[in-house]
C-alpha cells in the first residue's frame, strides 16, 4: 500500500514538474522593421534598450529572410512556417494584401499555425494587434478567417491593418488621382474644342452639362467613399465583438499592452502570445522575465 501511495505521488509530482517545466512565450511581430533600426544592430541613433537587453541575454540571430515583403503574405509565413503561396496568399496583382475587412478570403482554416500547435498542448494563446490575414468568406460577419478558427483563444486589435484612413488628417491610402485618365479626358476635351470652333463638330450645350453633372457626380462618389472609409475599415475587435468603429490611434498601444498584461497575469502557467502590431511600442512588454520570447 506505501509503495502504491509513493507511486502515485511520484507520478503527480513527475506531471507538476513537467507542466512547471514548459515555458511561457511571447512572439512578436512588427511591420516595417529593418535590421538597422535597432541598436543591438549597430543602430545608434534610435534608442531600444529592452530589445538590445533581450538580445544580449539571449541570443541575437544576424541571418534571416523574409518570405515577402508585405504584410499579409509575410504574416501568413510566419504562422505556418510555409511558403505564403502554398496558402494562396500570395497576390501577384497591384496591391498583394488584404484592403477591405468585407473581402472574401484569408489564411485557409486547415493551416496548421504555431498557435494550434501550442493549443494542442495545453496552452492558453491571444493575439494582441494586426491581423491581416482576412476575415469573411461569404458574408461581410462570418468571421470564417477570424485569429480563433486559427487556434488563438483570445483576439484584441485590428483585423485590417493600420491604414491612413484610421488617422484623421492623415489623408487616404486610395490614391484615385493615380488612376483617373487625366491625361486622356484633356486631350479629347482639346481635341472637341477645336473641331467644334473649326466648324467641324458641333457640340450642343446639354451634352457640355450632362458631362458637367457626371463629373460632378463621380467626384462627390469619390469624396464620400473615403470619408466612409474608417467606419468600414478601421475596427477594433475583443474576438467577435465590435470595441469601436472607427477606433482612436491615440491610445491604441496602450490600450493593446493593457489587454496583453492581463491576458499573461490571468494565464502565468502555460501561455502563448503572440503581439502583431504595425508599432514598436508594445515591445515595453519584454521586461517580464518569466516569458521567453521567440
Amino acid at each position: 500500500m506505501k509503495s502504491s501511495l509513493l507511486l502515485l505521488l511520484l507520478e503527480v509530482s513527475s506531471v507538476c514538474l513537467q507542466e512547471s517545466s514548459r515555458p511561457n512565450f511571447v512572439l512578436m511581430m512588427v511591420d516595417d522593421l529593418g535590421i538597422g533600426d535597432l541598436g543591438c544592430y549597430g543602430n545608434n541613433s534610435l534608442r531600444t534598450p529592452n530589445i538590445d537587453q533581450l538580445a544580449q541575454e539571449g541570443v541575437k540571430l544576424t541571418h534571416h529572410i523574409a518570405a515577402a515583403s508585405l504584410c499579409t503574405p509575410s504574416r501568413a509565413a510566419f504562422l505556418t512556417g510555409r511558403y505564403p503561396v502554398r496558402s494562396g496568399i500570395a497576390g501577384y496583382n497591384i496591391l498583394g494584401v488584404f484592403i477591405f475587412n468585407a473581402a472574401s478570403g484569408g489564411l485557409p482554416s486547415q493551416e496548421i499555425t504555431f498557435a494550434k500547435a501550442a493549443k494542442q498542448q495545453g496552452y492558453e494563446t491571444a493575439l494582441i494587434g494586426k491581423w491581416h490575414l482576412g476575415l469573411n468568406c461569404k458574408s461581410s460577419d462570418d468571421h470564417c478567417h477570424h485569429p480563433s478558427v486559427h487556434g488563438f483563444n483570445y483576439f484584441f486589435g485590428i483585423p485590417l491593418t493600420n491604414l491612413r484612413d484610421c488617422q484623421p488628417g492623415h489623408g487616404t491610402v486610395f490614391h484615385f488621382h493615380k488612376y483617373l485618365p487625366y491625361r486622356t479626358a484633356g486631350i479629347v476635351l482639346l481635341t472637341a474644342l477645336v473641331l467644334h470652333y473649326s466648324g467641324v463638330i458641333t457640340i450642343r450645350r446639354g451634352l457640355v452639362l450632362s458631362l458637367l453633372f457626371l463629373l460632378l457626380v463621380v467626384t462627390g462618389l469619390l469624396v464620400a467613399f473615403t470619408m466612409i472609409i474608417p467606419y468600414f475599415n478601421c475596427v477594433l475587435l475583443r474576438d467577435h465583438d465590435i470595441v469601436e468603429q472607427p477606433f482612436k490611434s491615440e491610445n491604441l498601444t496602450q490600450r493593446m499592452i493593457h489587454e496583453a498584461v492581463d491576458f499573461i497575469e490571468r494565464y502565468m502557467s502555460a501561455f502563448l502570445f503572440h503581439i502583431n502590431q504595425k508599432e514598436l511600442l508594445p515591445i515595453a512588454l519584454v521586461s517580464t522575465h518569466r516569458l521567453l520570447l521567440c
